[in-house]
């Protein structure tokens, strides 16, 4: 049982606070994990370098509404799928040096809208270096894009790239804990494939470069497990110059624990405050709560999942700003046999818009006061074992969003297979 291995009040705060997302202190590897790891993956050996590849087959399946539009709109249907091999290269010079590169194609497939298939590109080259057995130094340069949903806000696919370097300097032990500095400068672009519409240009909205340093610790607990707190400031400047007003900067800490990636319990647990400081006068600030965290257990055939997300993010409305989000998950699978899992899913996200703002209904111009919109995604389906922790998984998905604001109530279904990992 879980409780055998972790104390009550430890396994009541993962309940409480285990959610999904992506925060500062999750990623972070050691130089000495990291160069072990490398060193004991199979994959193909050419002279110095190891090179290992994976193929990503995700969505092939009939999808009711793939640009995600309300319900007194015509929705259109398609066959999609997105394929998306990625092929890592690794040299380890010596015990004290990591150089590595990552390319990862993707394109996804419309059987019918066929202005809509796209081929994007993202390539990482990356390093590390430790110094005096402890201190670690890395760097990379990044070019990452795709065409996806860049939040929840978005009602259709947009093409986004983000453009840019990470940096750290730490400080690490024999035993795993680590402390130091992180910084990052990032550019952030976005597309719409679909709809070549001025009135819809997400570029003029979002296109901004994000700037941010912070400190970073982790305390080594249990096996493999640690503890993180993380504090930092980020910049936020946007680039095109009628867009100049969303200007603004954030501060934000945060603390929790991760826990490994193999295991009976596997994720992260992370939450903190931020506080998010428009630079133009009379806008109102951000400040509270937030969290991404995103937990897994395991026991004997079940097996259960559950996060939660907190945070604000800018809206591509021109004259909404920011919005707030809240959204939980939760998923319990049951392992029928050794090669069958059967699996169900919830998922409910509510974004509350703080100011109003001017939209444009029917050609006529009102404002929009307290908007708050919320979806819900229910998923059922199986996966069958391929080979190993590969397994071949089938899902019937429902998404249902309403508004408070015209012209934002959607449904959509989609039936598809994906290639899994994690069986």
């Amino acid at each position: 049982m879980i409780m055998k291995r972790f104390p009550p009040v430890l396994a009541l705060a993962v309940l409480l606070a285990a959610a999904a997302g992506r925060l500062p202190g999750q990623s972070y590897q050691t130089f000495r994990d990291e160069f072990e790891a490398i060193r004991s993956k199979s994959g193909l050996q050419l002279g110095p370098l190891k090179v290992l590849t994976t193929l990503k087959i995700a969505d092939f399946g009939y999808d009711s509404n793939i640009l995600y539009r309300p319900r007194e709109e015509g929705a259109v249907s398609d066959t999609v799928a997105t394929l998306s091999p990625e092929i890592k290269t690794f040299w380890l010079v010596g015990n004290f040096v990591i150089l590595s590169f990552t390319e990862n194609p993707e394109y996804d497939f419309y059987f019918h809208e066929t202005a809509l298939r796209t081929l994007t590109n993202s390539a990482v080259p990356a390093a590390r270096v430790l110094l005096f057995r402890g201190l670690a130094l890395s760097a990379d340069y990044h070019v990452l894009n795709e065409l996806r949903q860049a939040t929840s806000e978005f009602e259709e696919p947009v093409r986004n790239t983000q453009d840019g370097w990470n940096a750290r300097i730490f400080f690490e032990t024999p035993r795993g804990s680590a402390v130091g500095f992180s910084g990052s400068s990032d550019e952030f672009r976005f597309s719409n494939p679909s709809i070549p519409d001025p009135a819809q240009d997400y570029a003029r909205t979002l296109d901004r470069r994000e700037t941010s340093v912070a400190f970073e610790a982790y305390y080594r607990v249990f096996s493999q497990s640690s503890l993180f707190a993380t504090a930092g400031l980020k910049d936020y400047v946007f680039m095109n110059p009628a867009s100049t007003w969303r200007n603004g900067y954030s501060r934000q800490v945060y603390g929790g624990i991760r826990f490994p990636l193999l295991g009976q319990v596997r994720g992260t647990i992370a939450v903190g405050y931020k506080t998010f400081v428009p630079r133009a006068a009379g806008m109102k600030e951000f400040s509270g709560l937030v969290a991404a965290t995103d937990a897994s257990f395991r026991e004997g055939r079940f097996g259960l999942n559950v996060a939660y997300t907190r945070d604000n993010y800018f809206s591509y409305i021109d004259t909404a700003y920011y919005f707030i989000e809240d959204r939980f998950r939760g998923s319990l699978l049951f392992y029928v046999f050794r090669f069958l899992r059967l699996e169900g899913g919830w998922q409910s996200g509510t974004w509350r818009y703080p100011e109003p703002y001017e939209a444009s209904v029917d050609g006529q111009p009102i404002i929009i006061d307290n908007r708050r919109d919320q979806d819900h995604i229910f998923s059922a389906g199986l996966t069958v074992r391929l080979s190993g922790t590969t397994g071949l998984g089938v899902s019937y998905n429902f998404y249902q969003r309403r508004s408070t604001a015209p012209g934002f109530d959607i449904d959509r279904n989609f039936i598809g297979a994906t290639l899994v990992y994690d069986f």
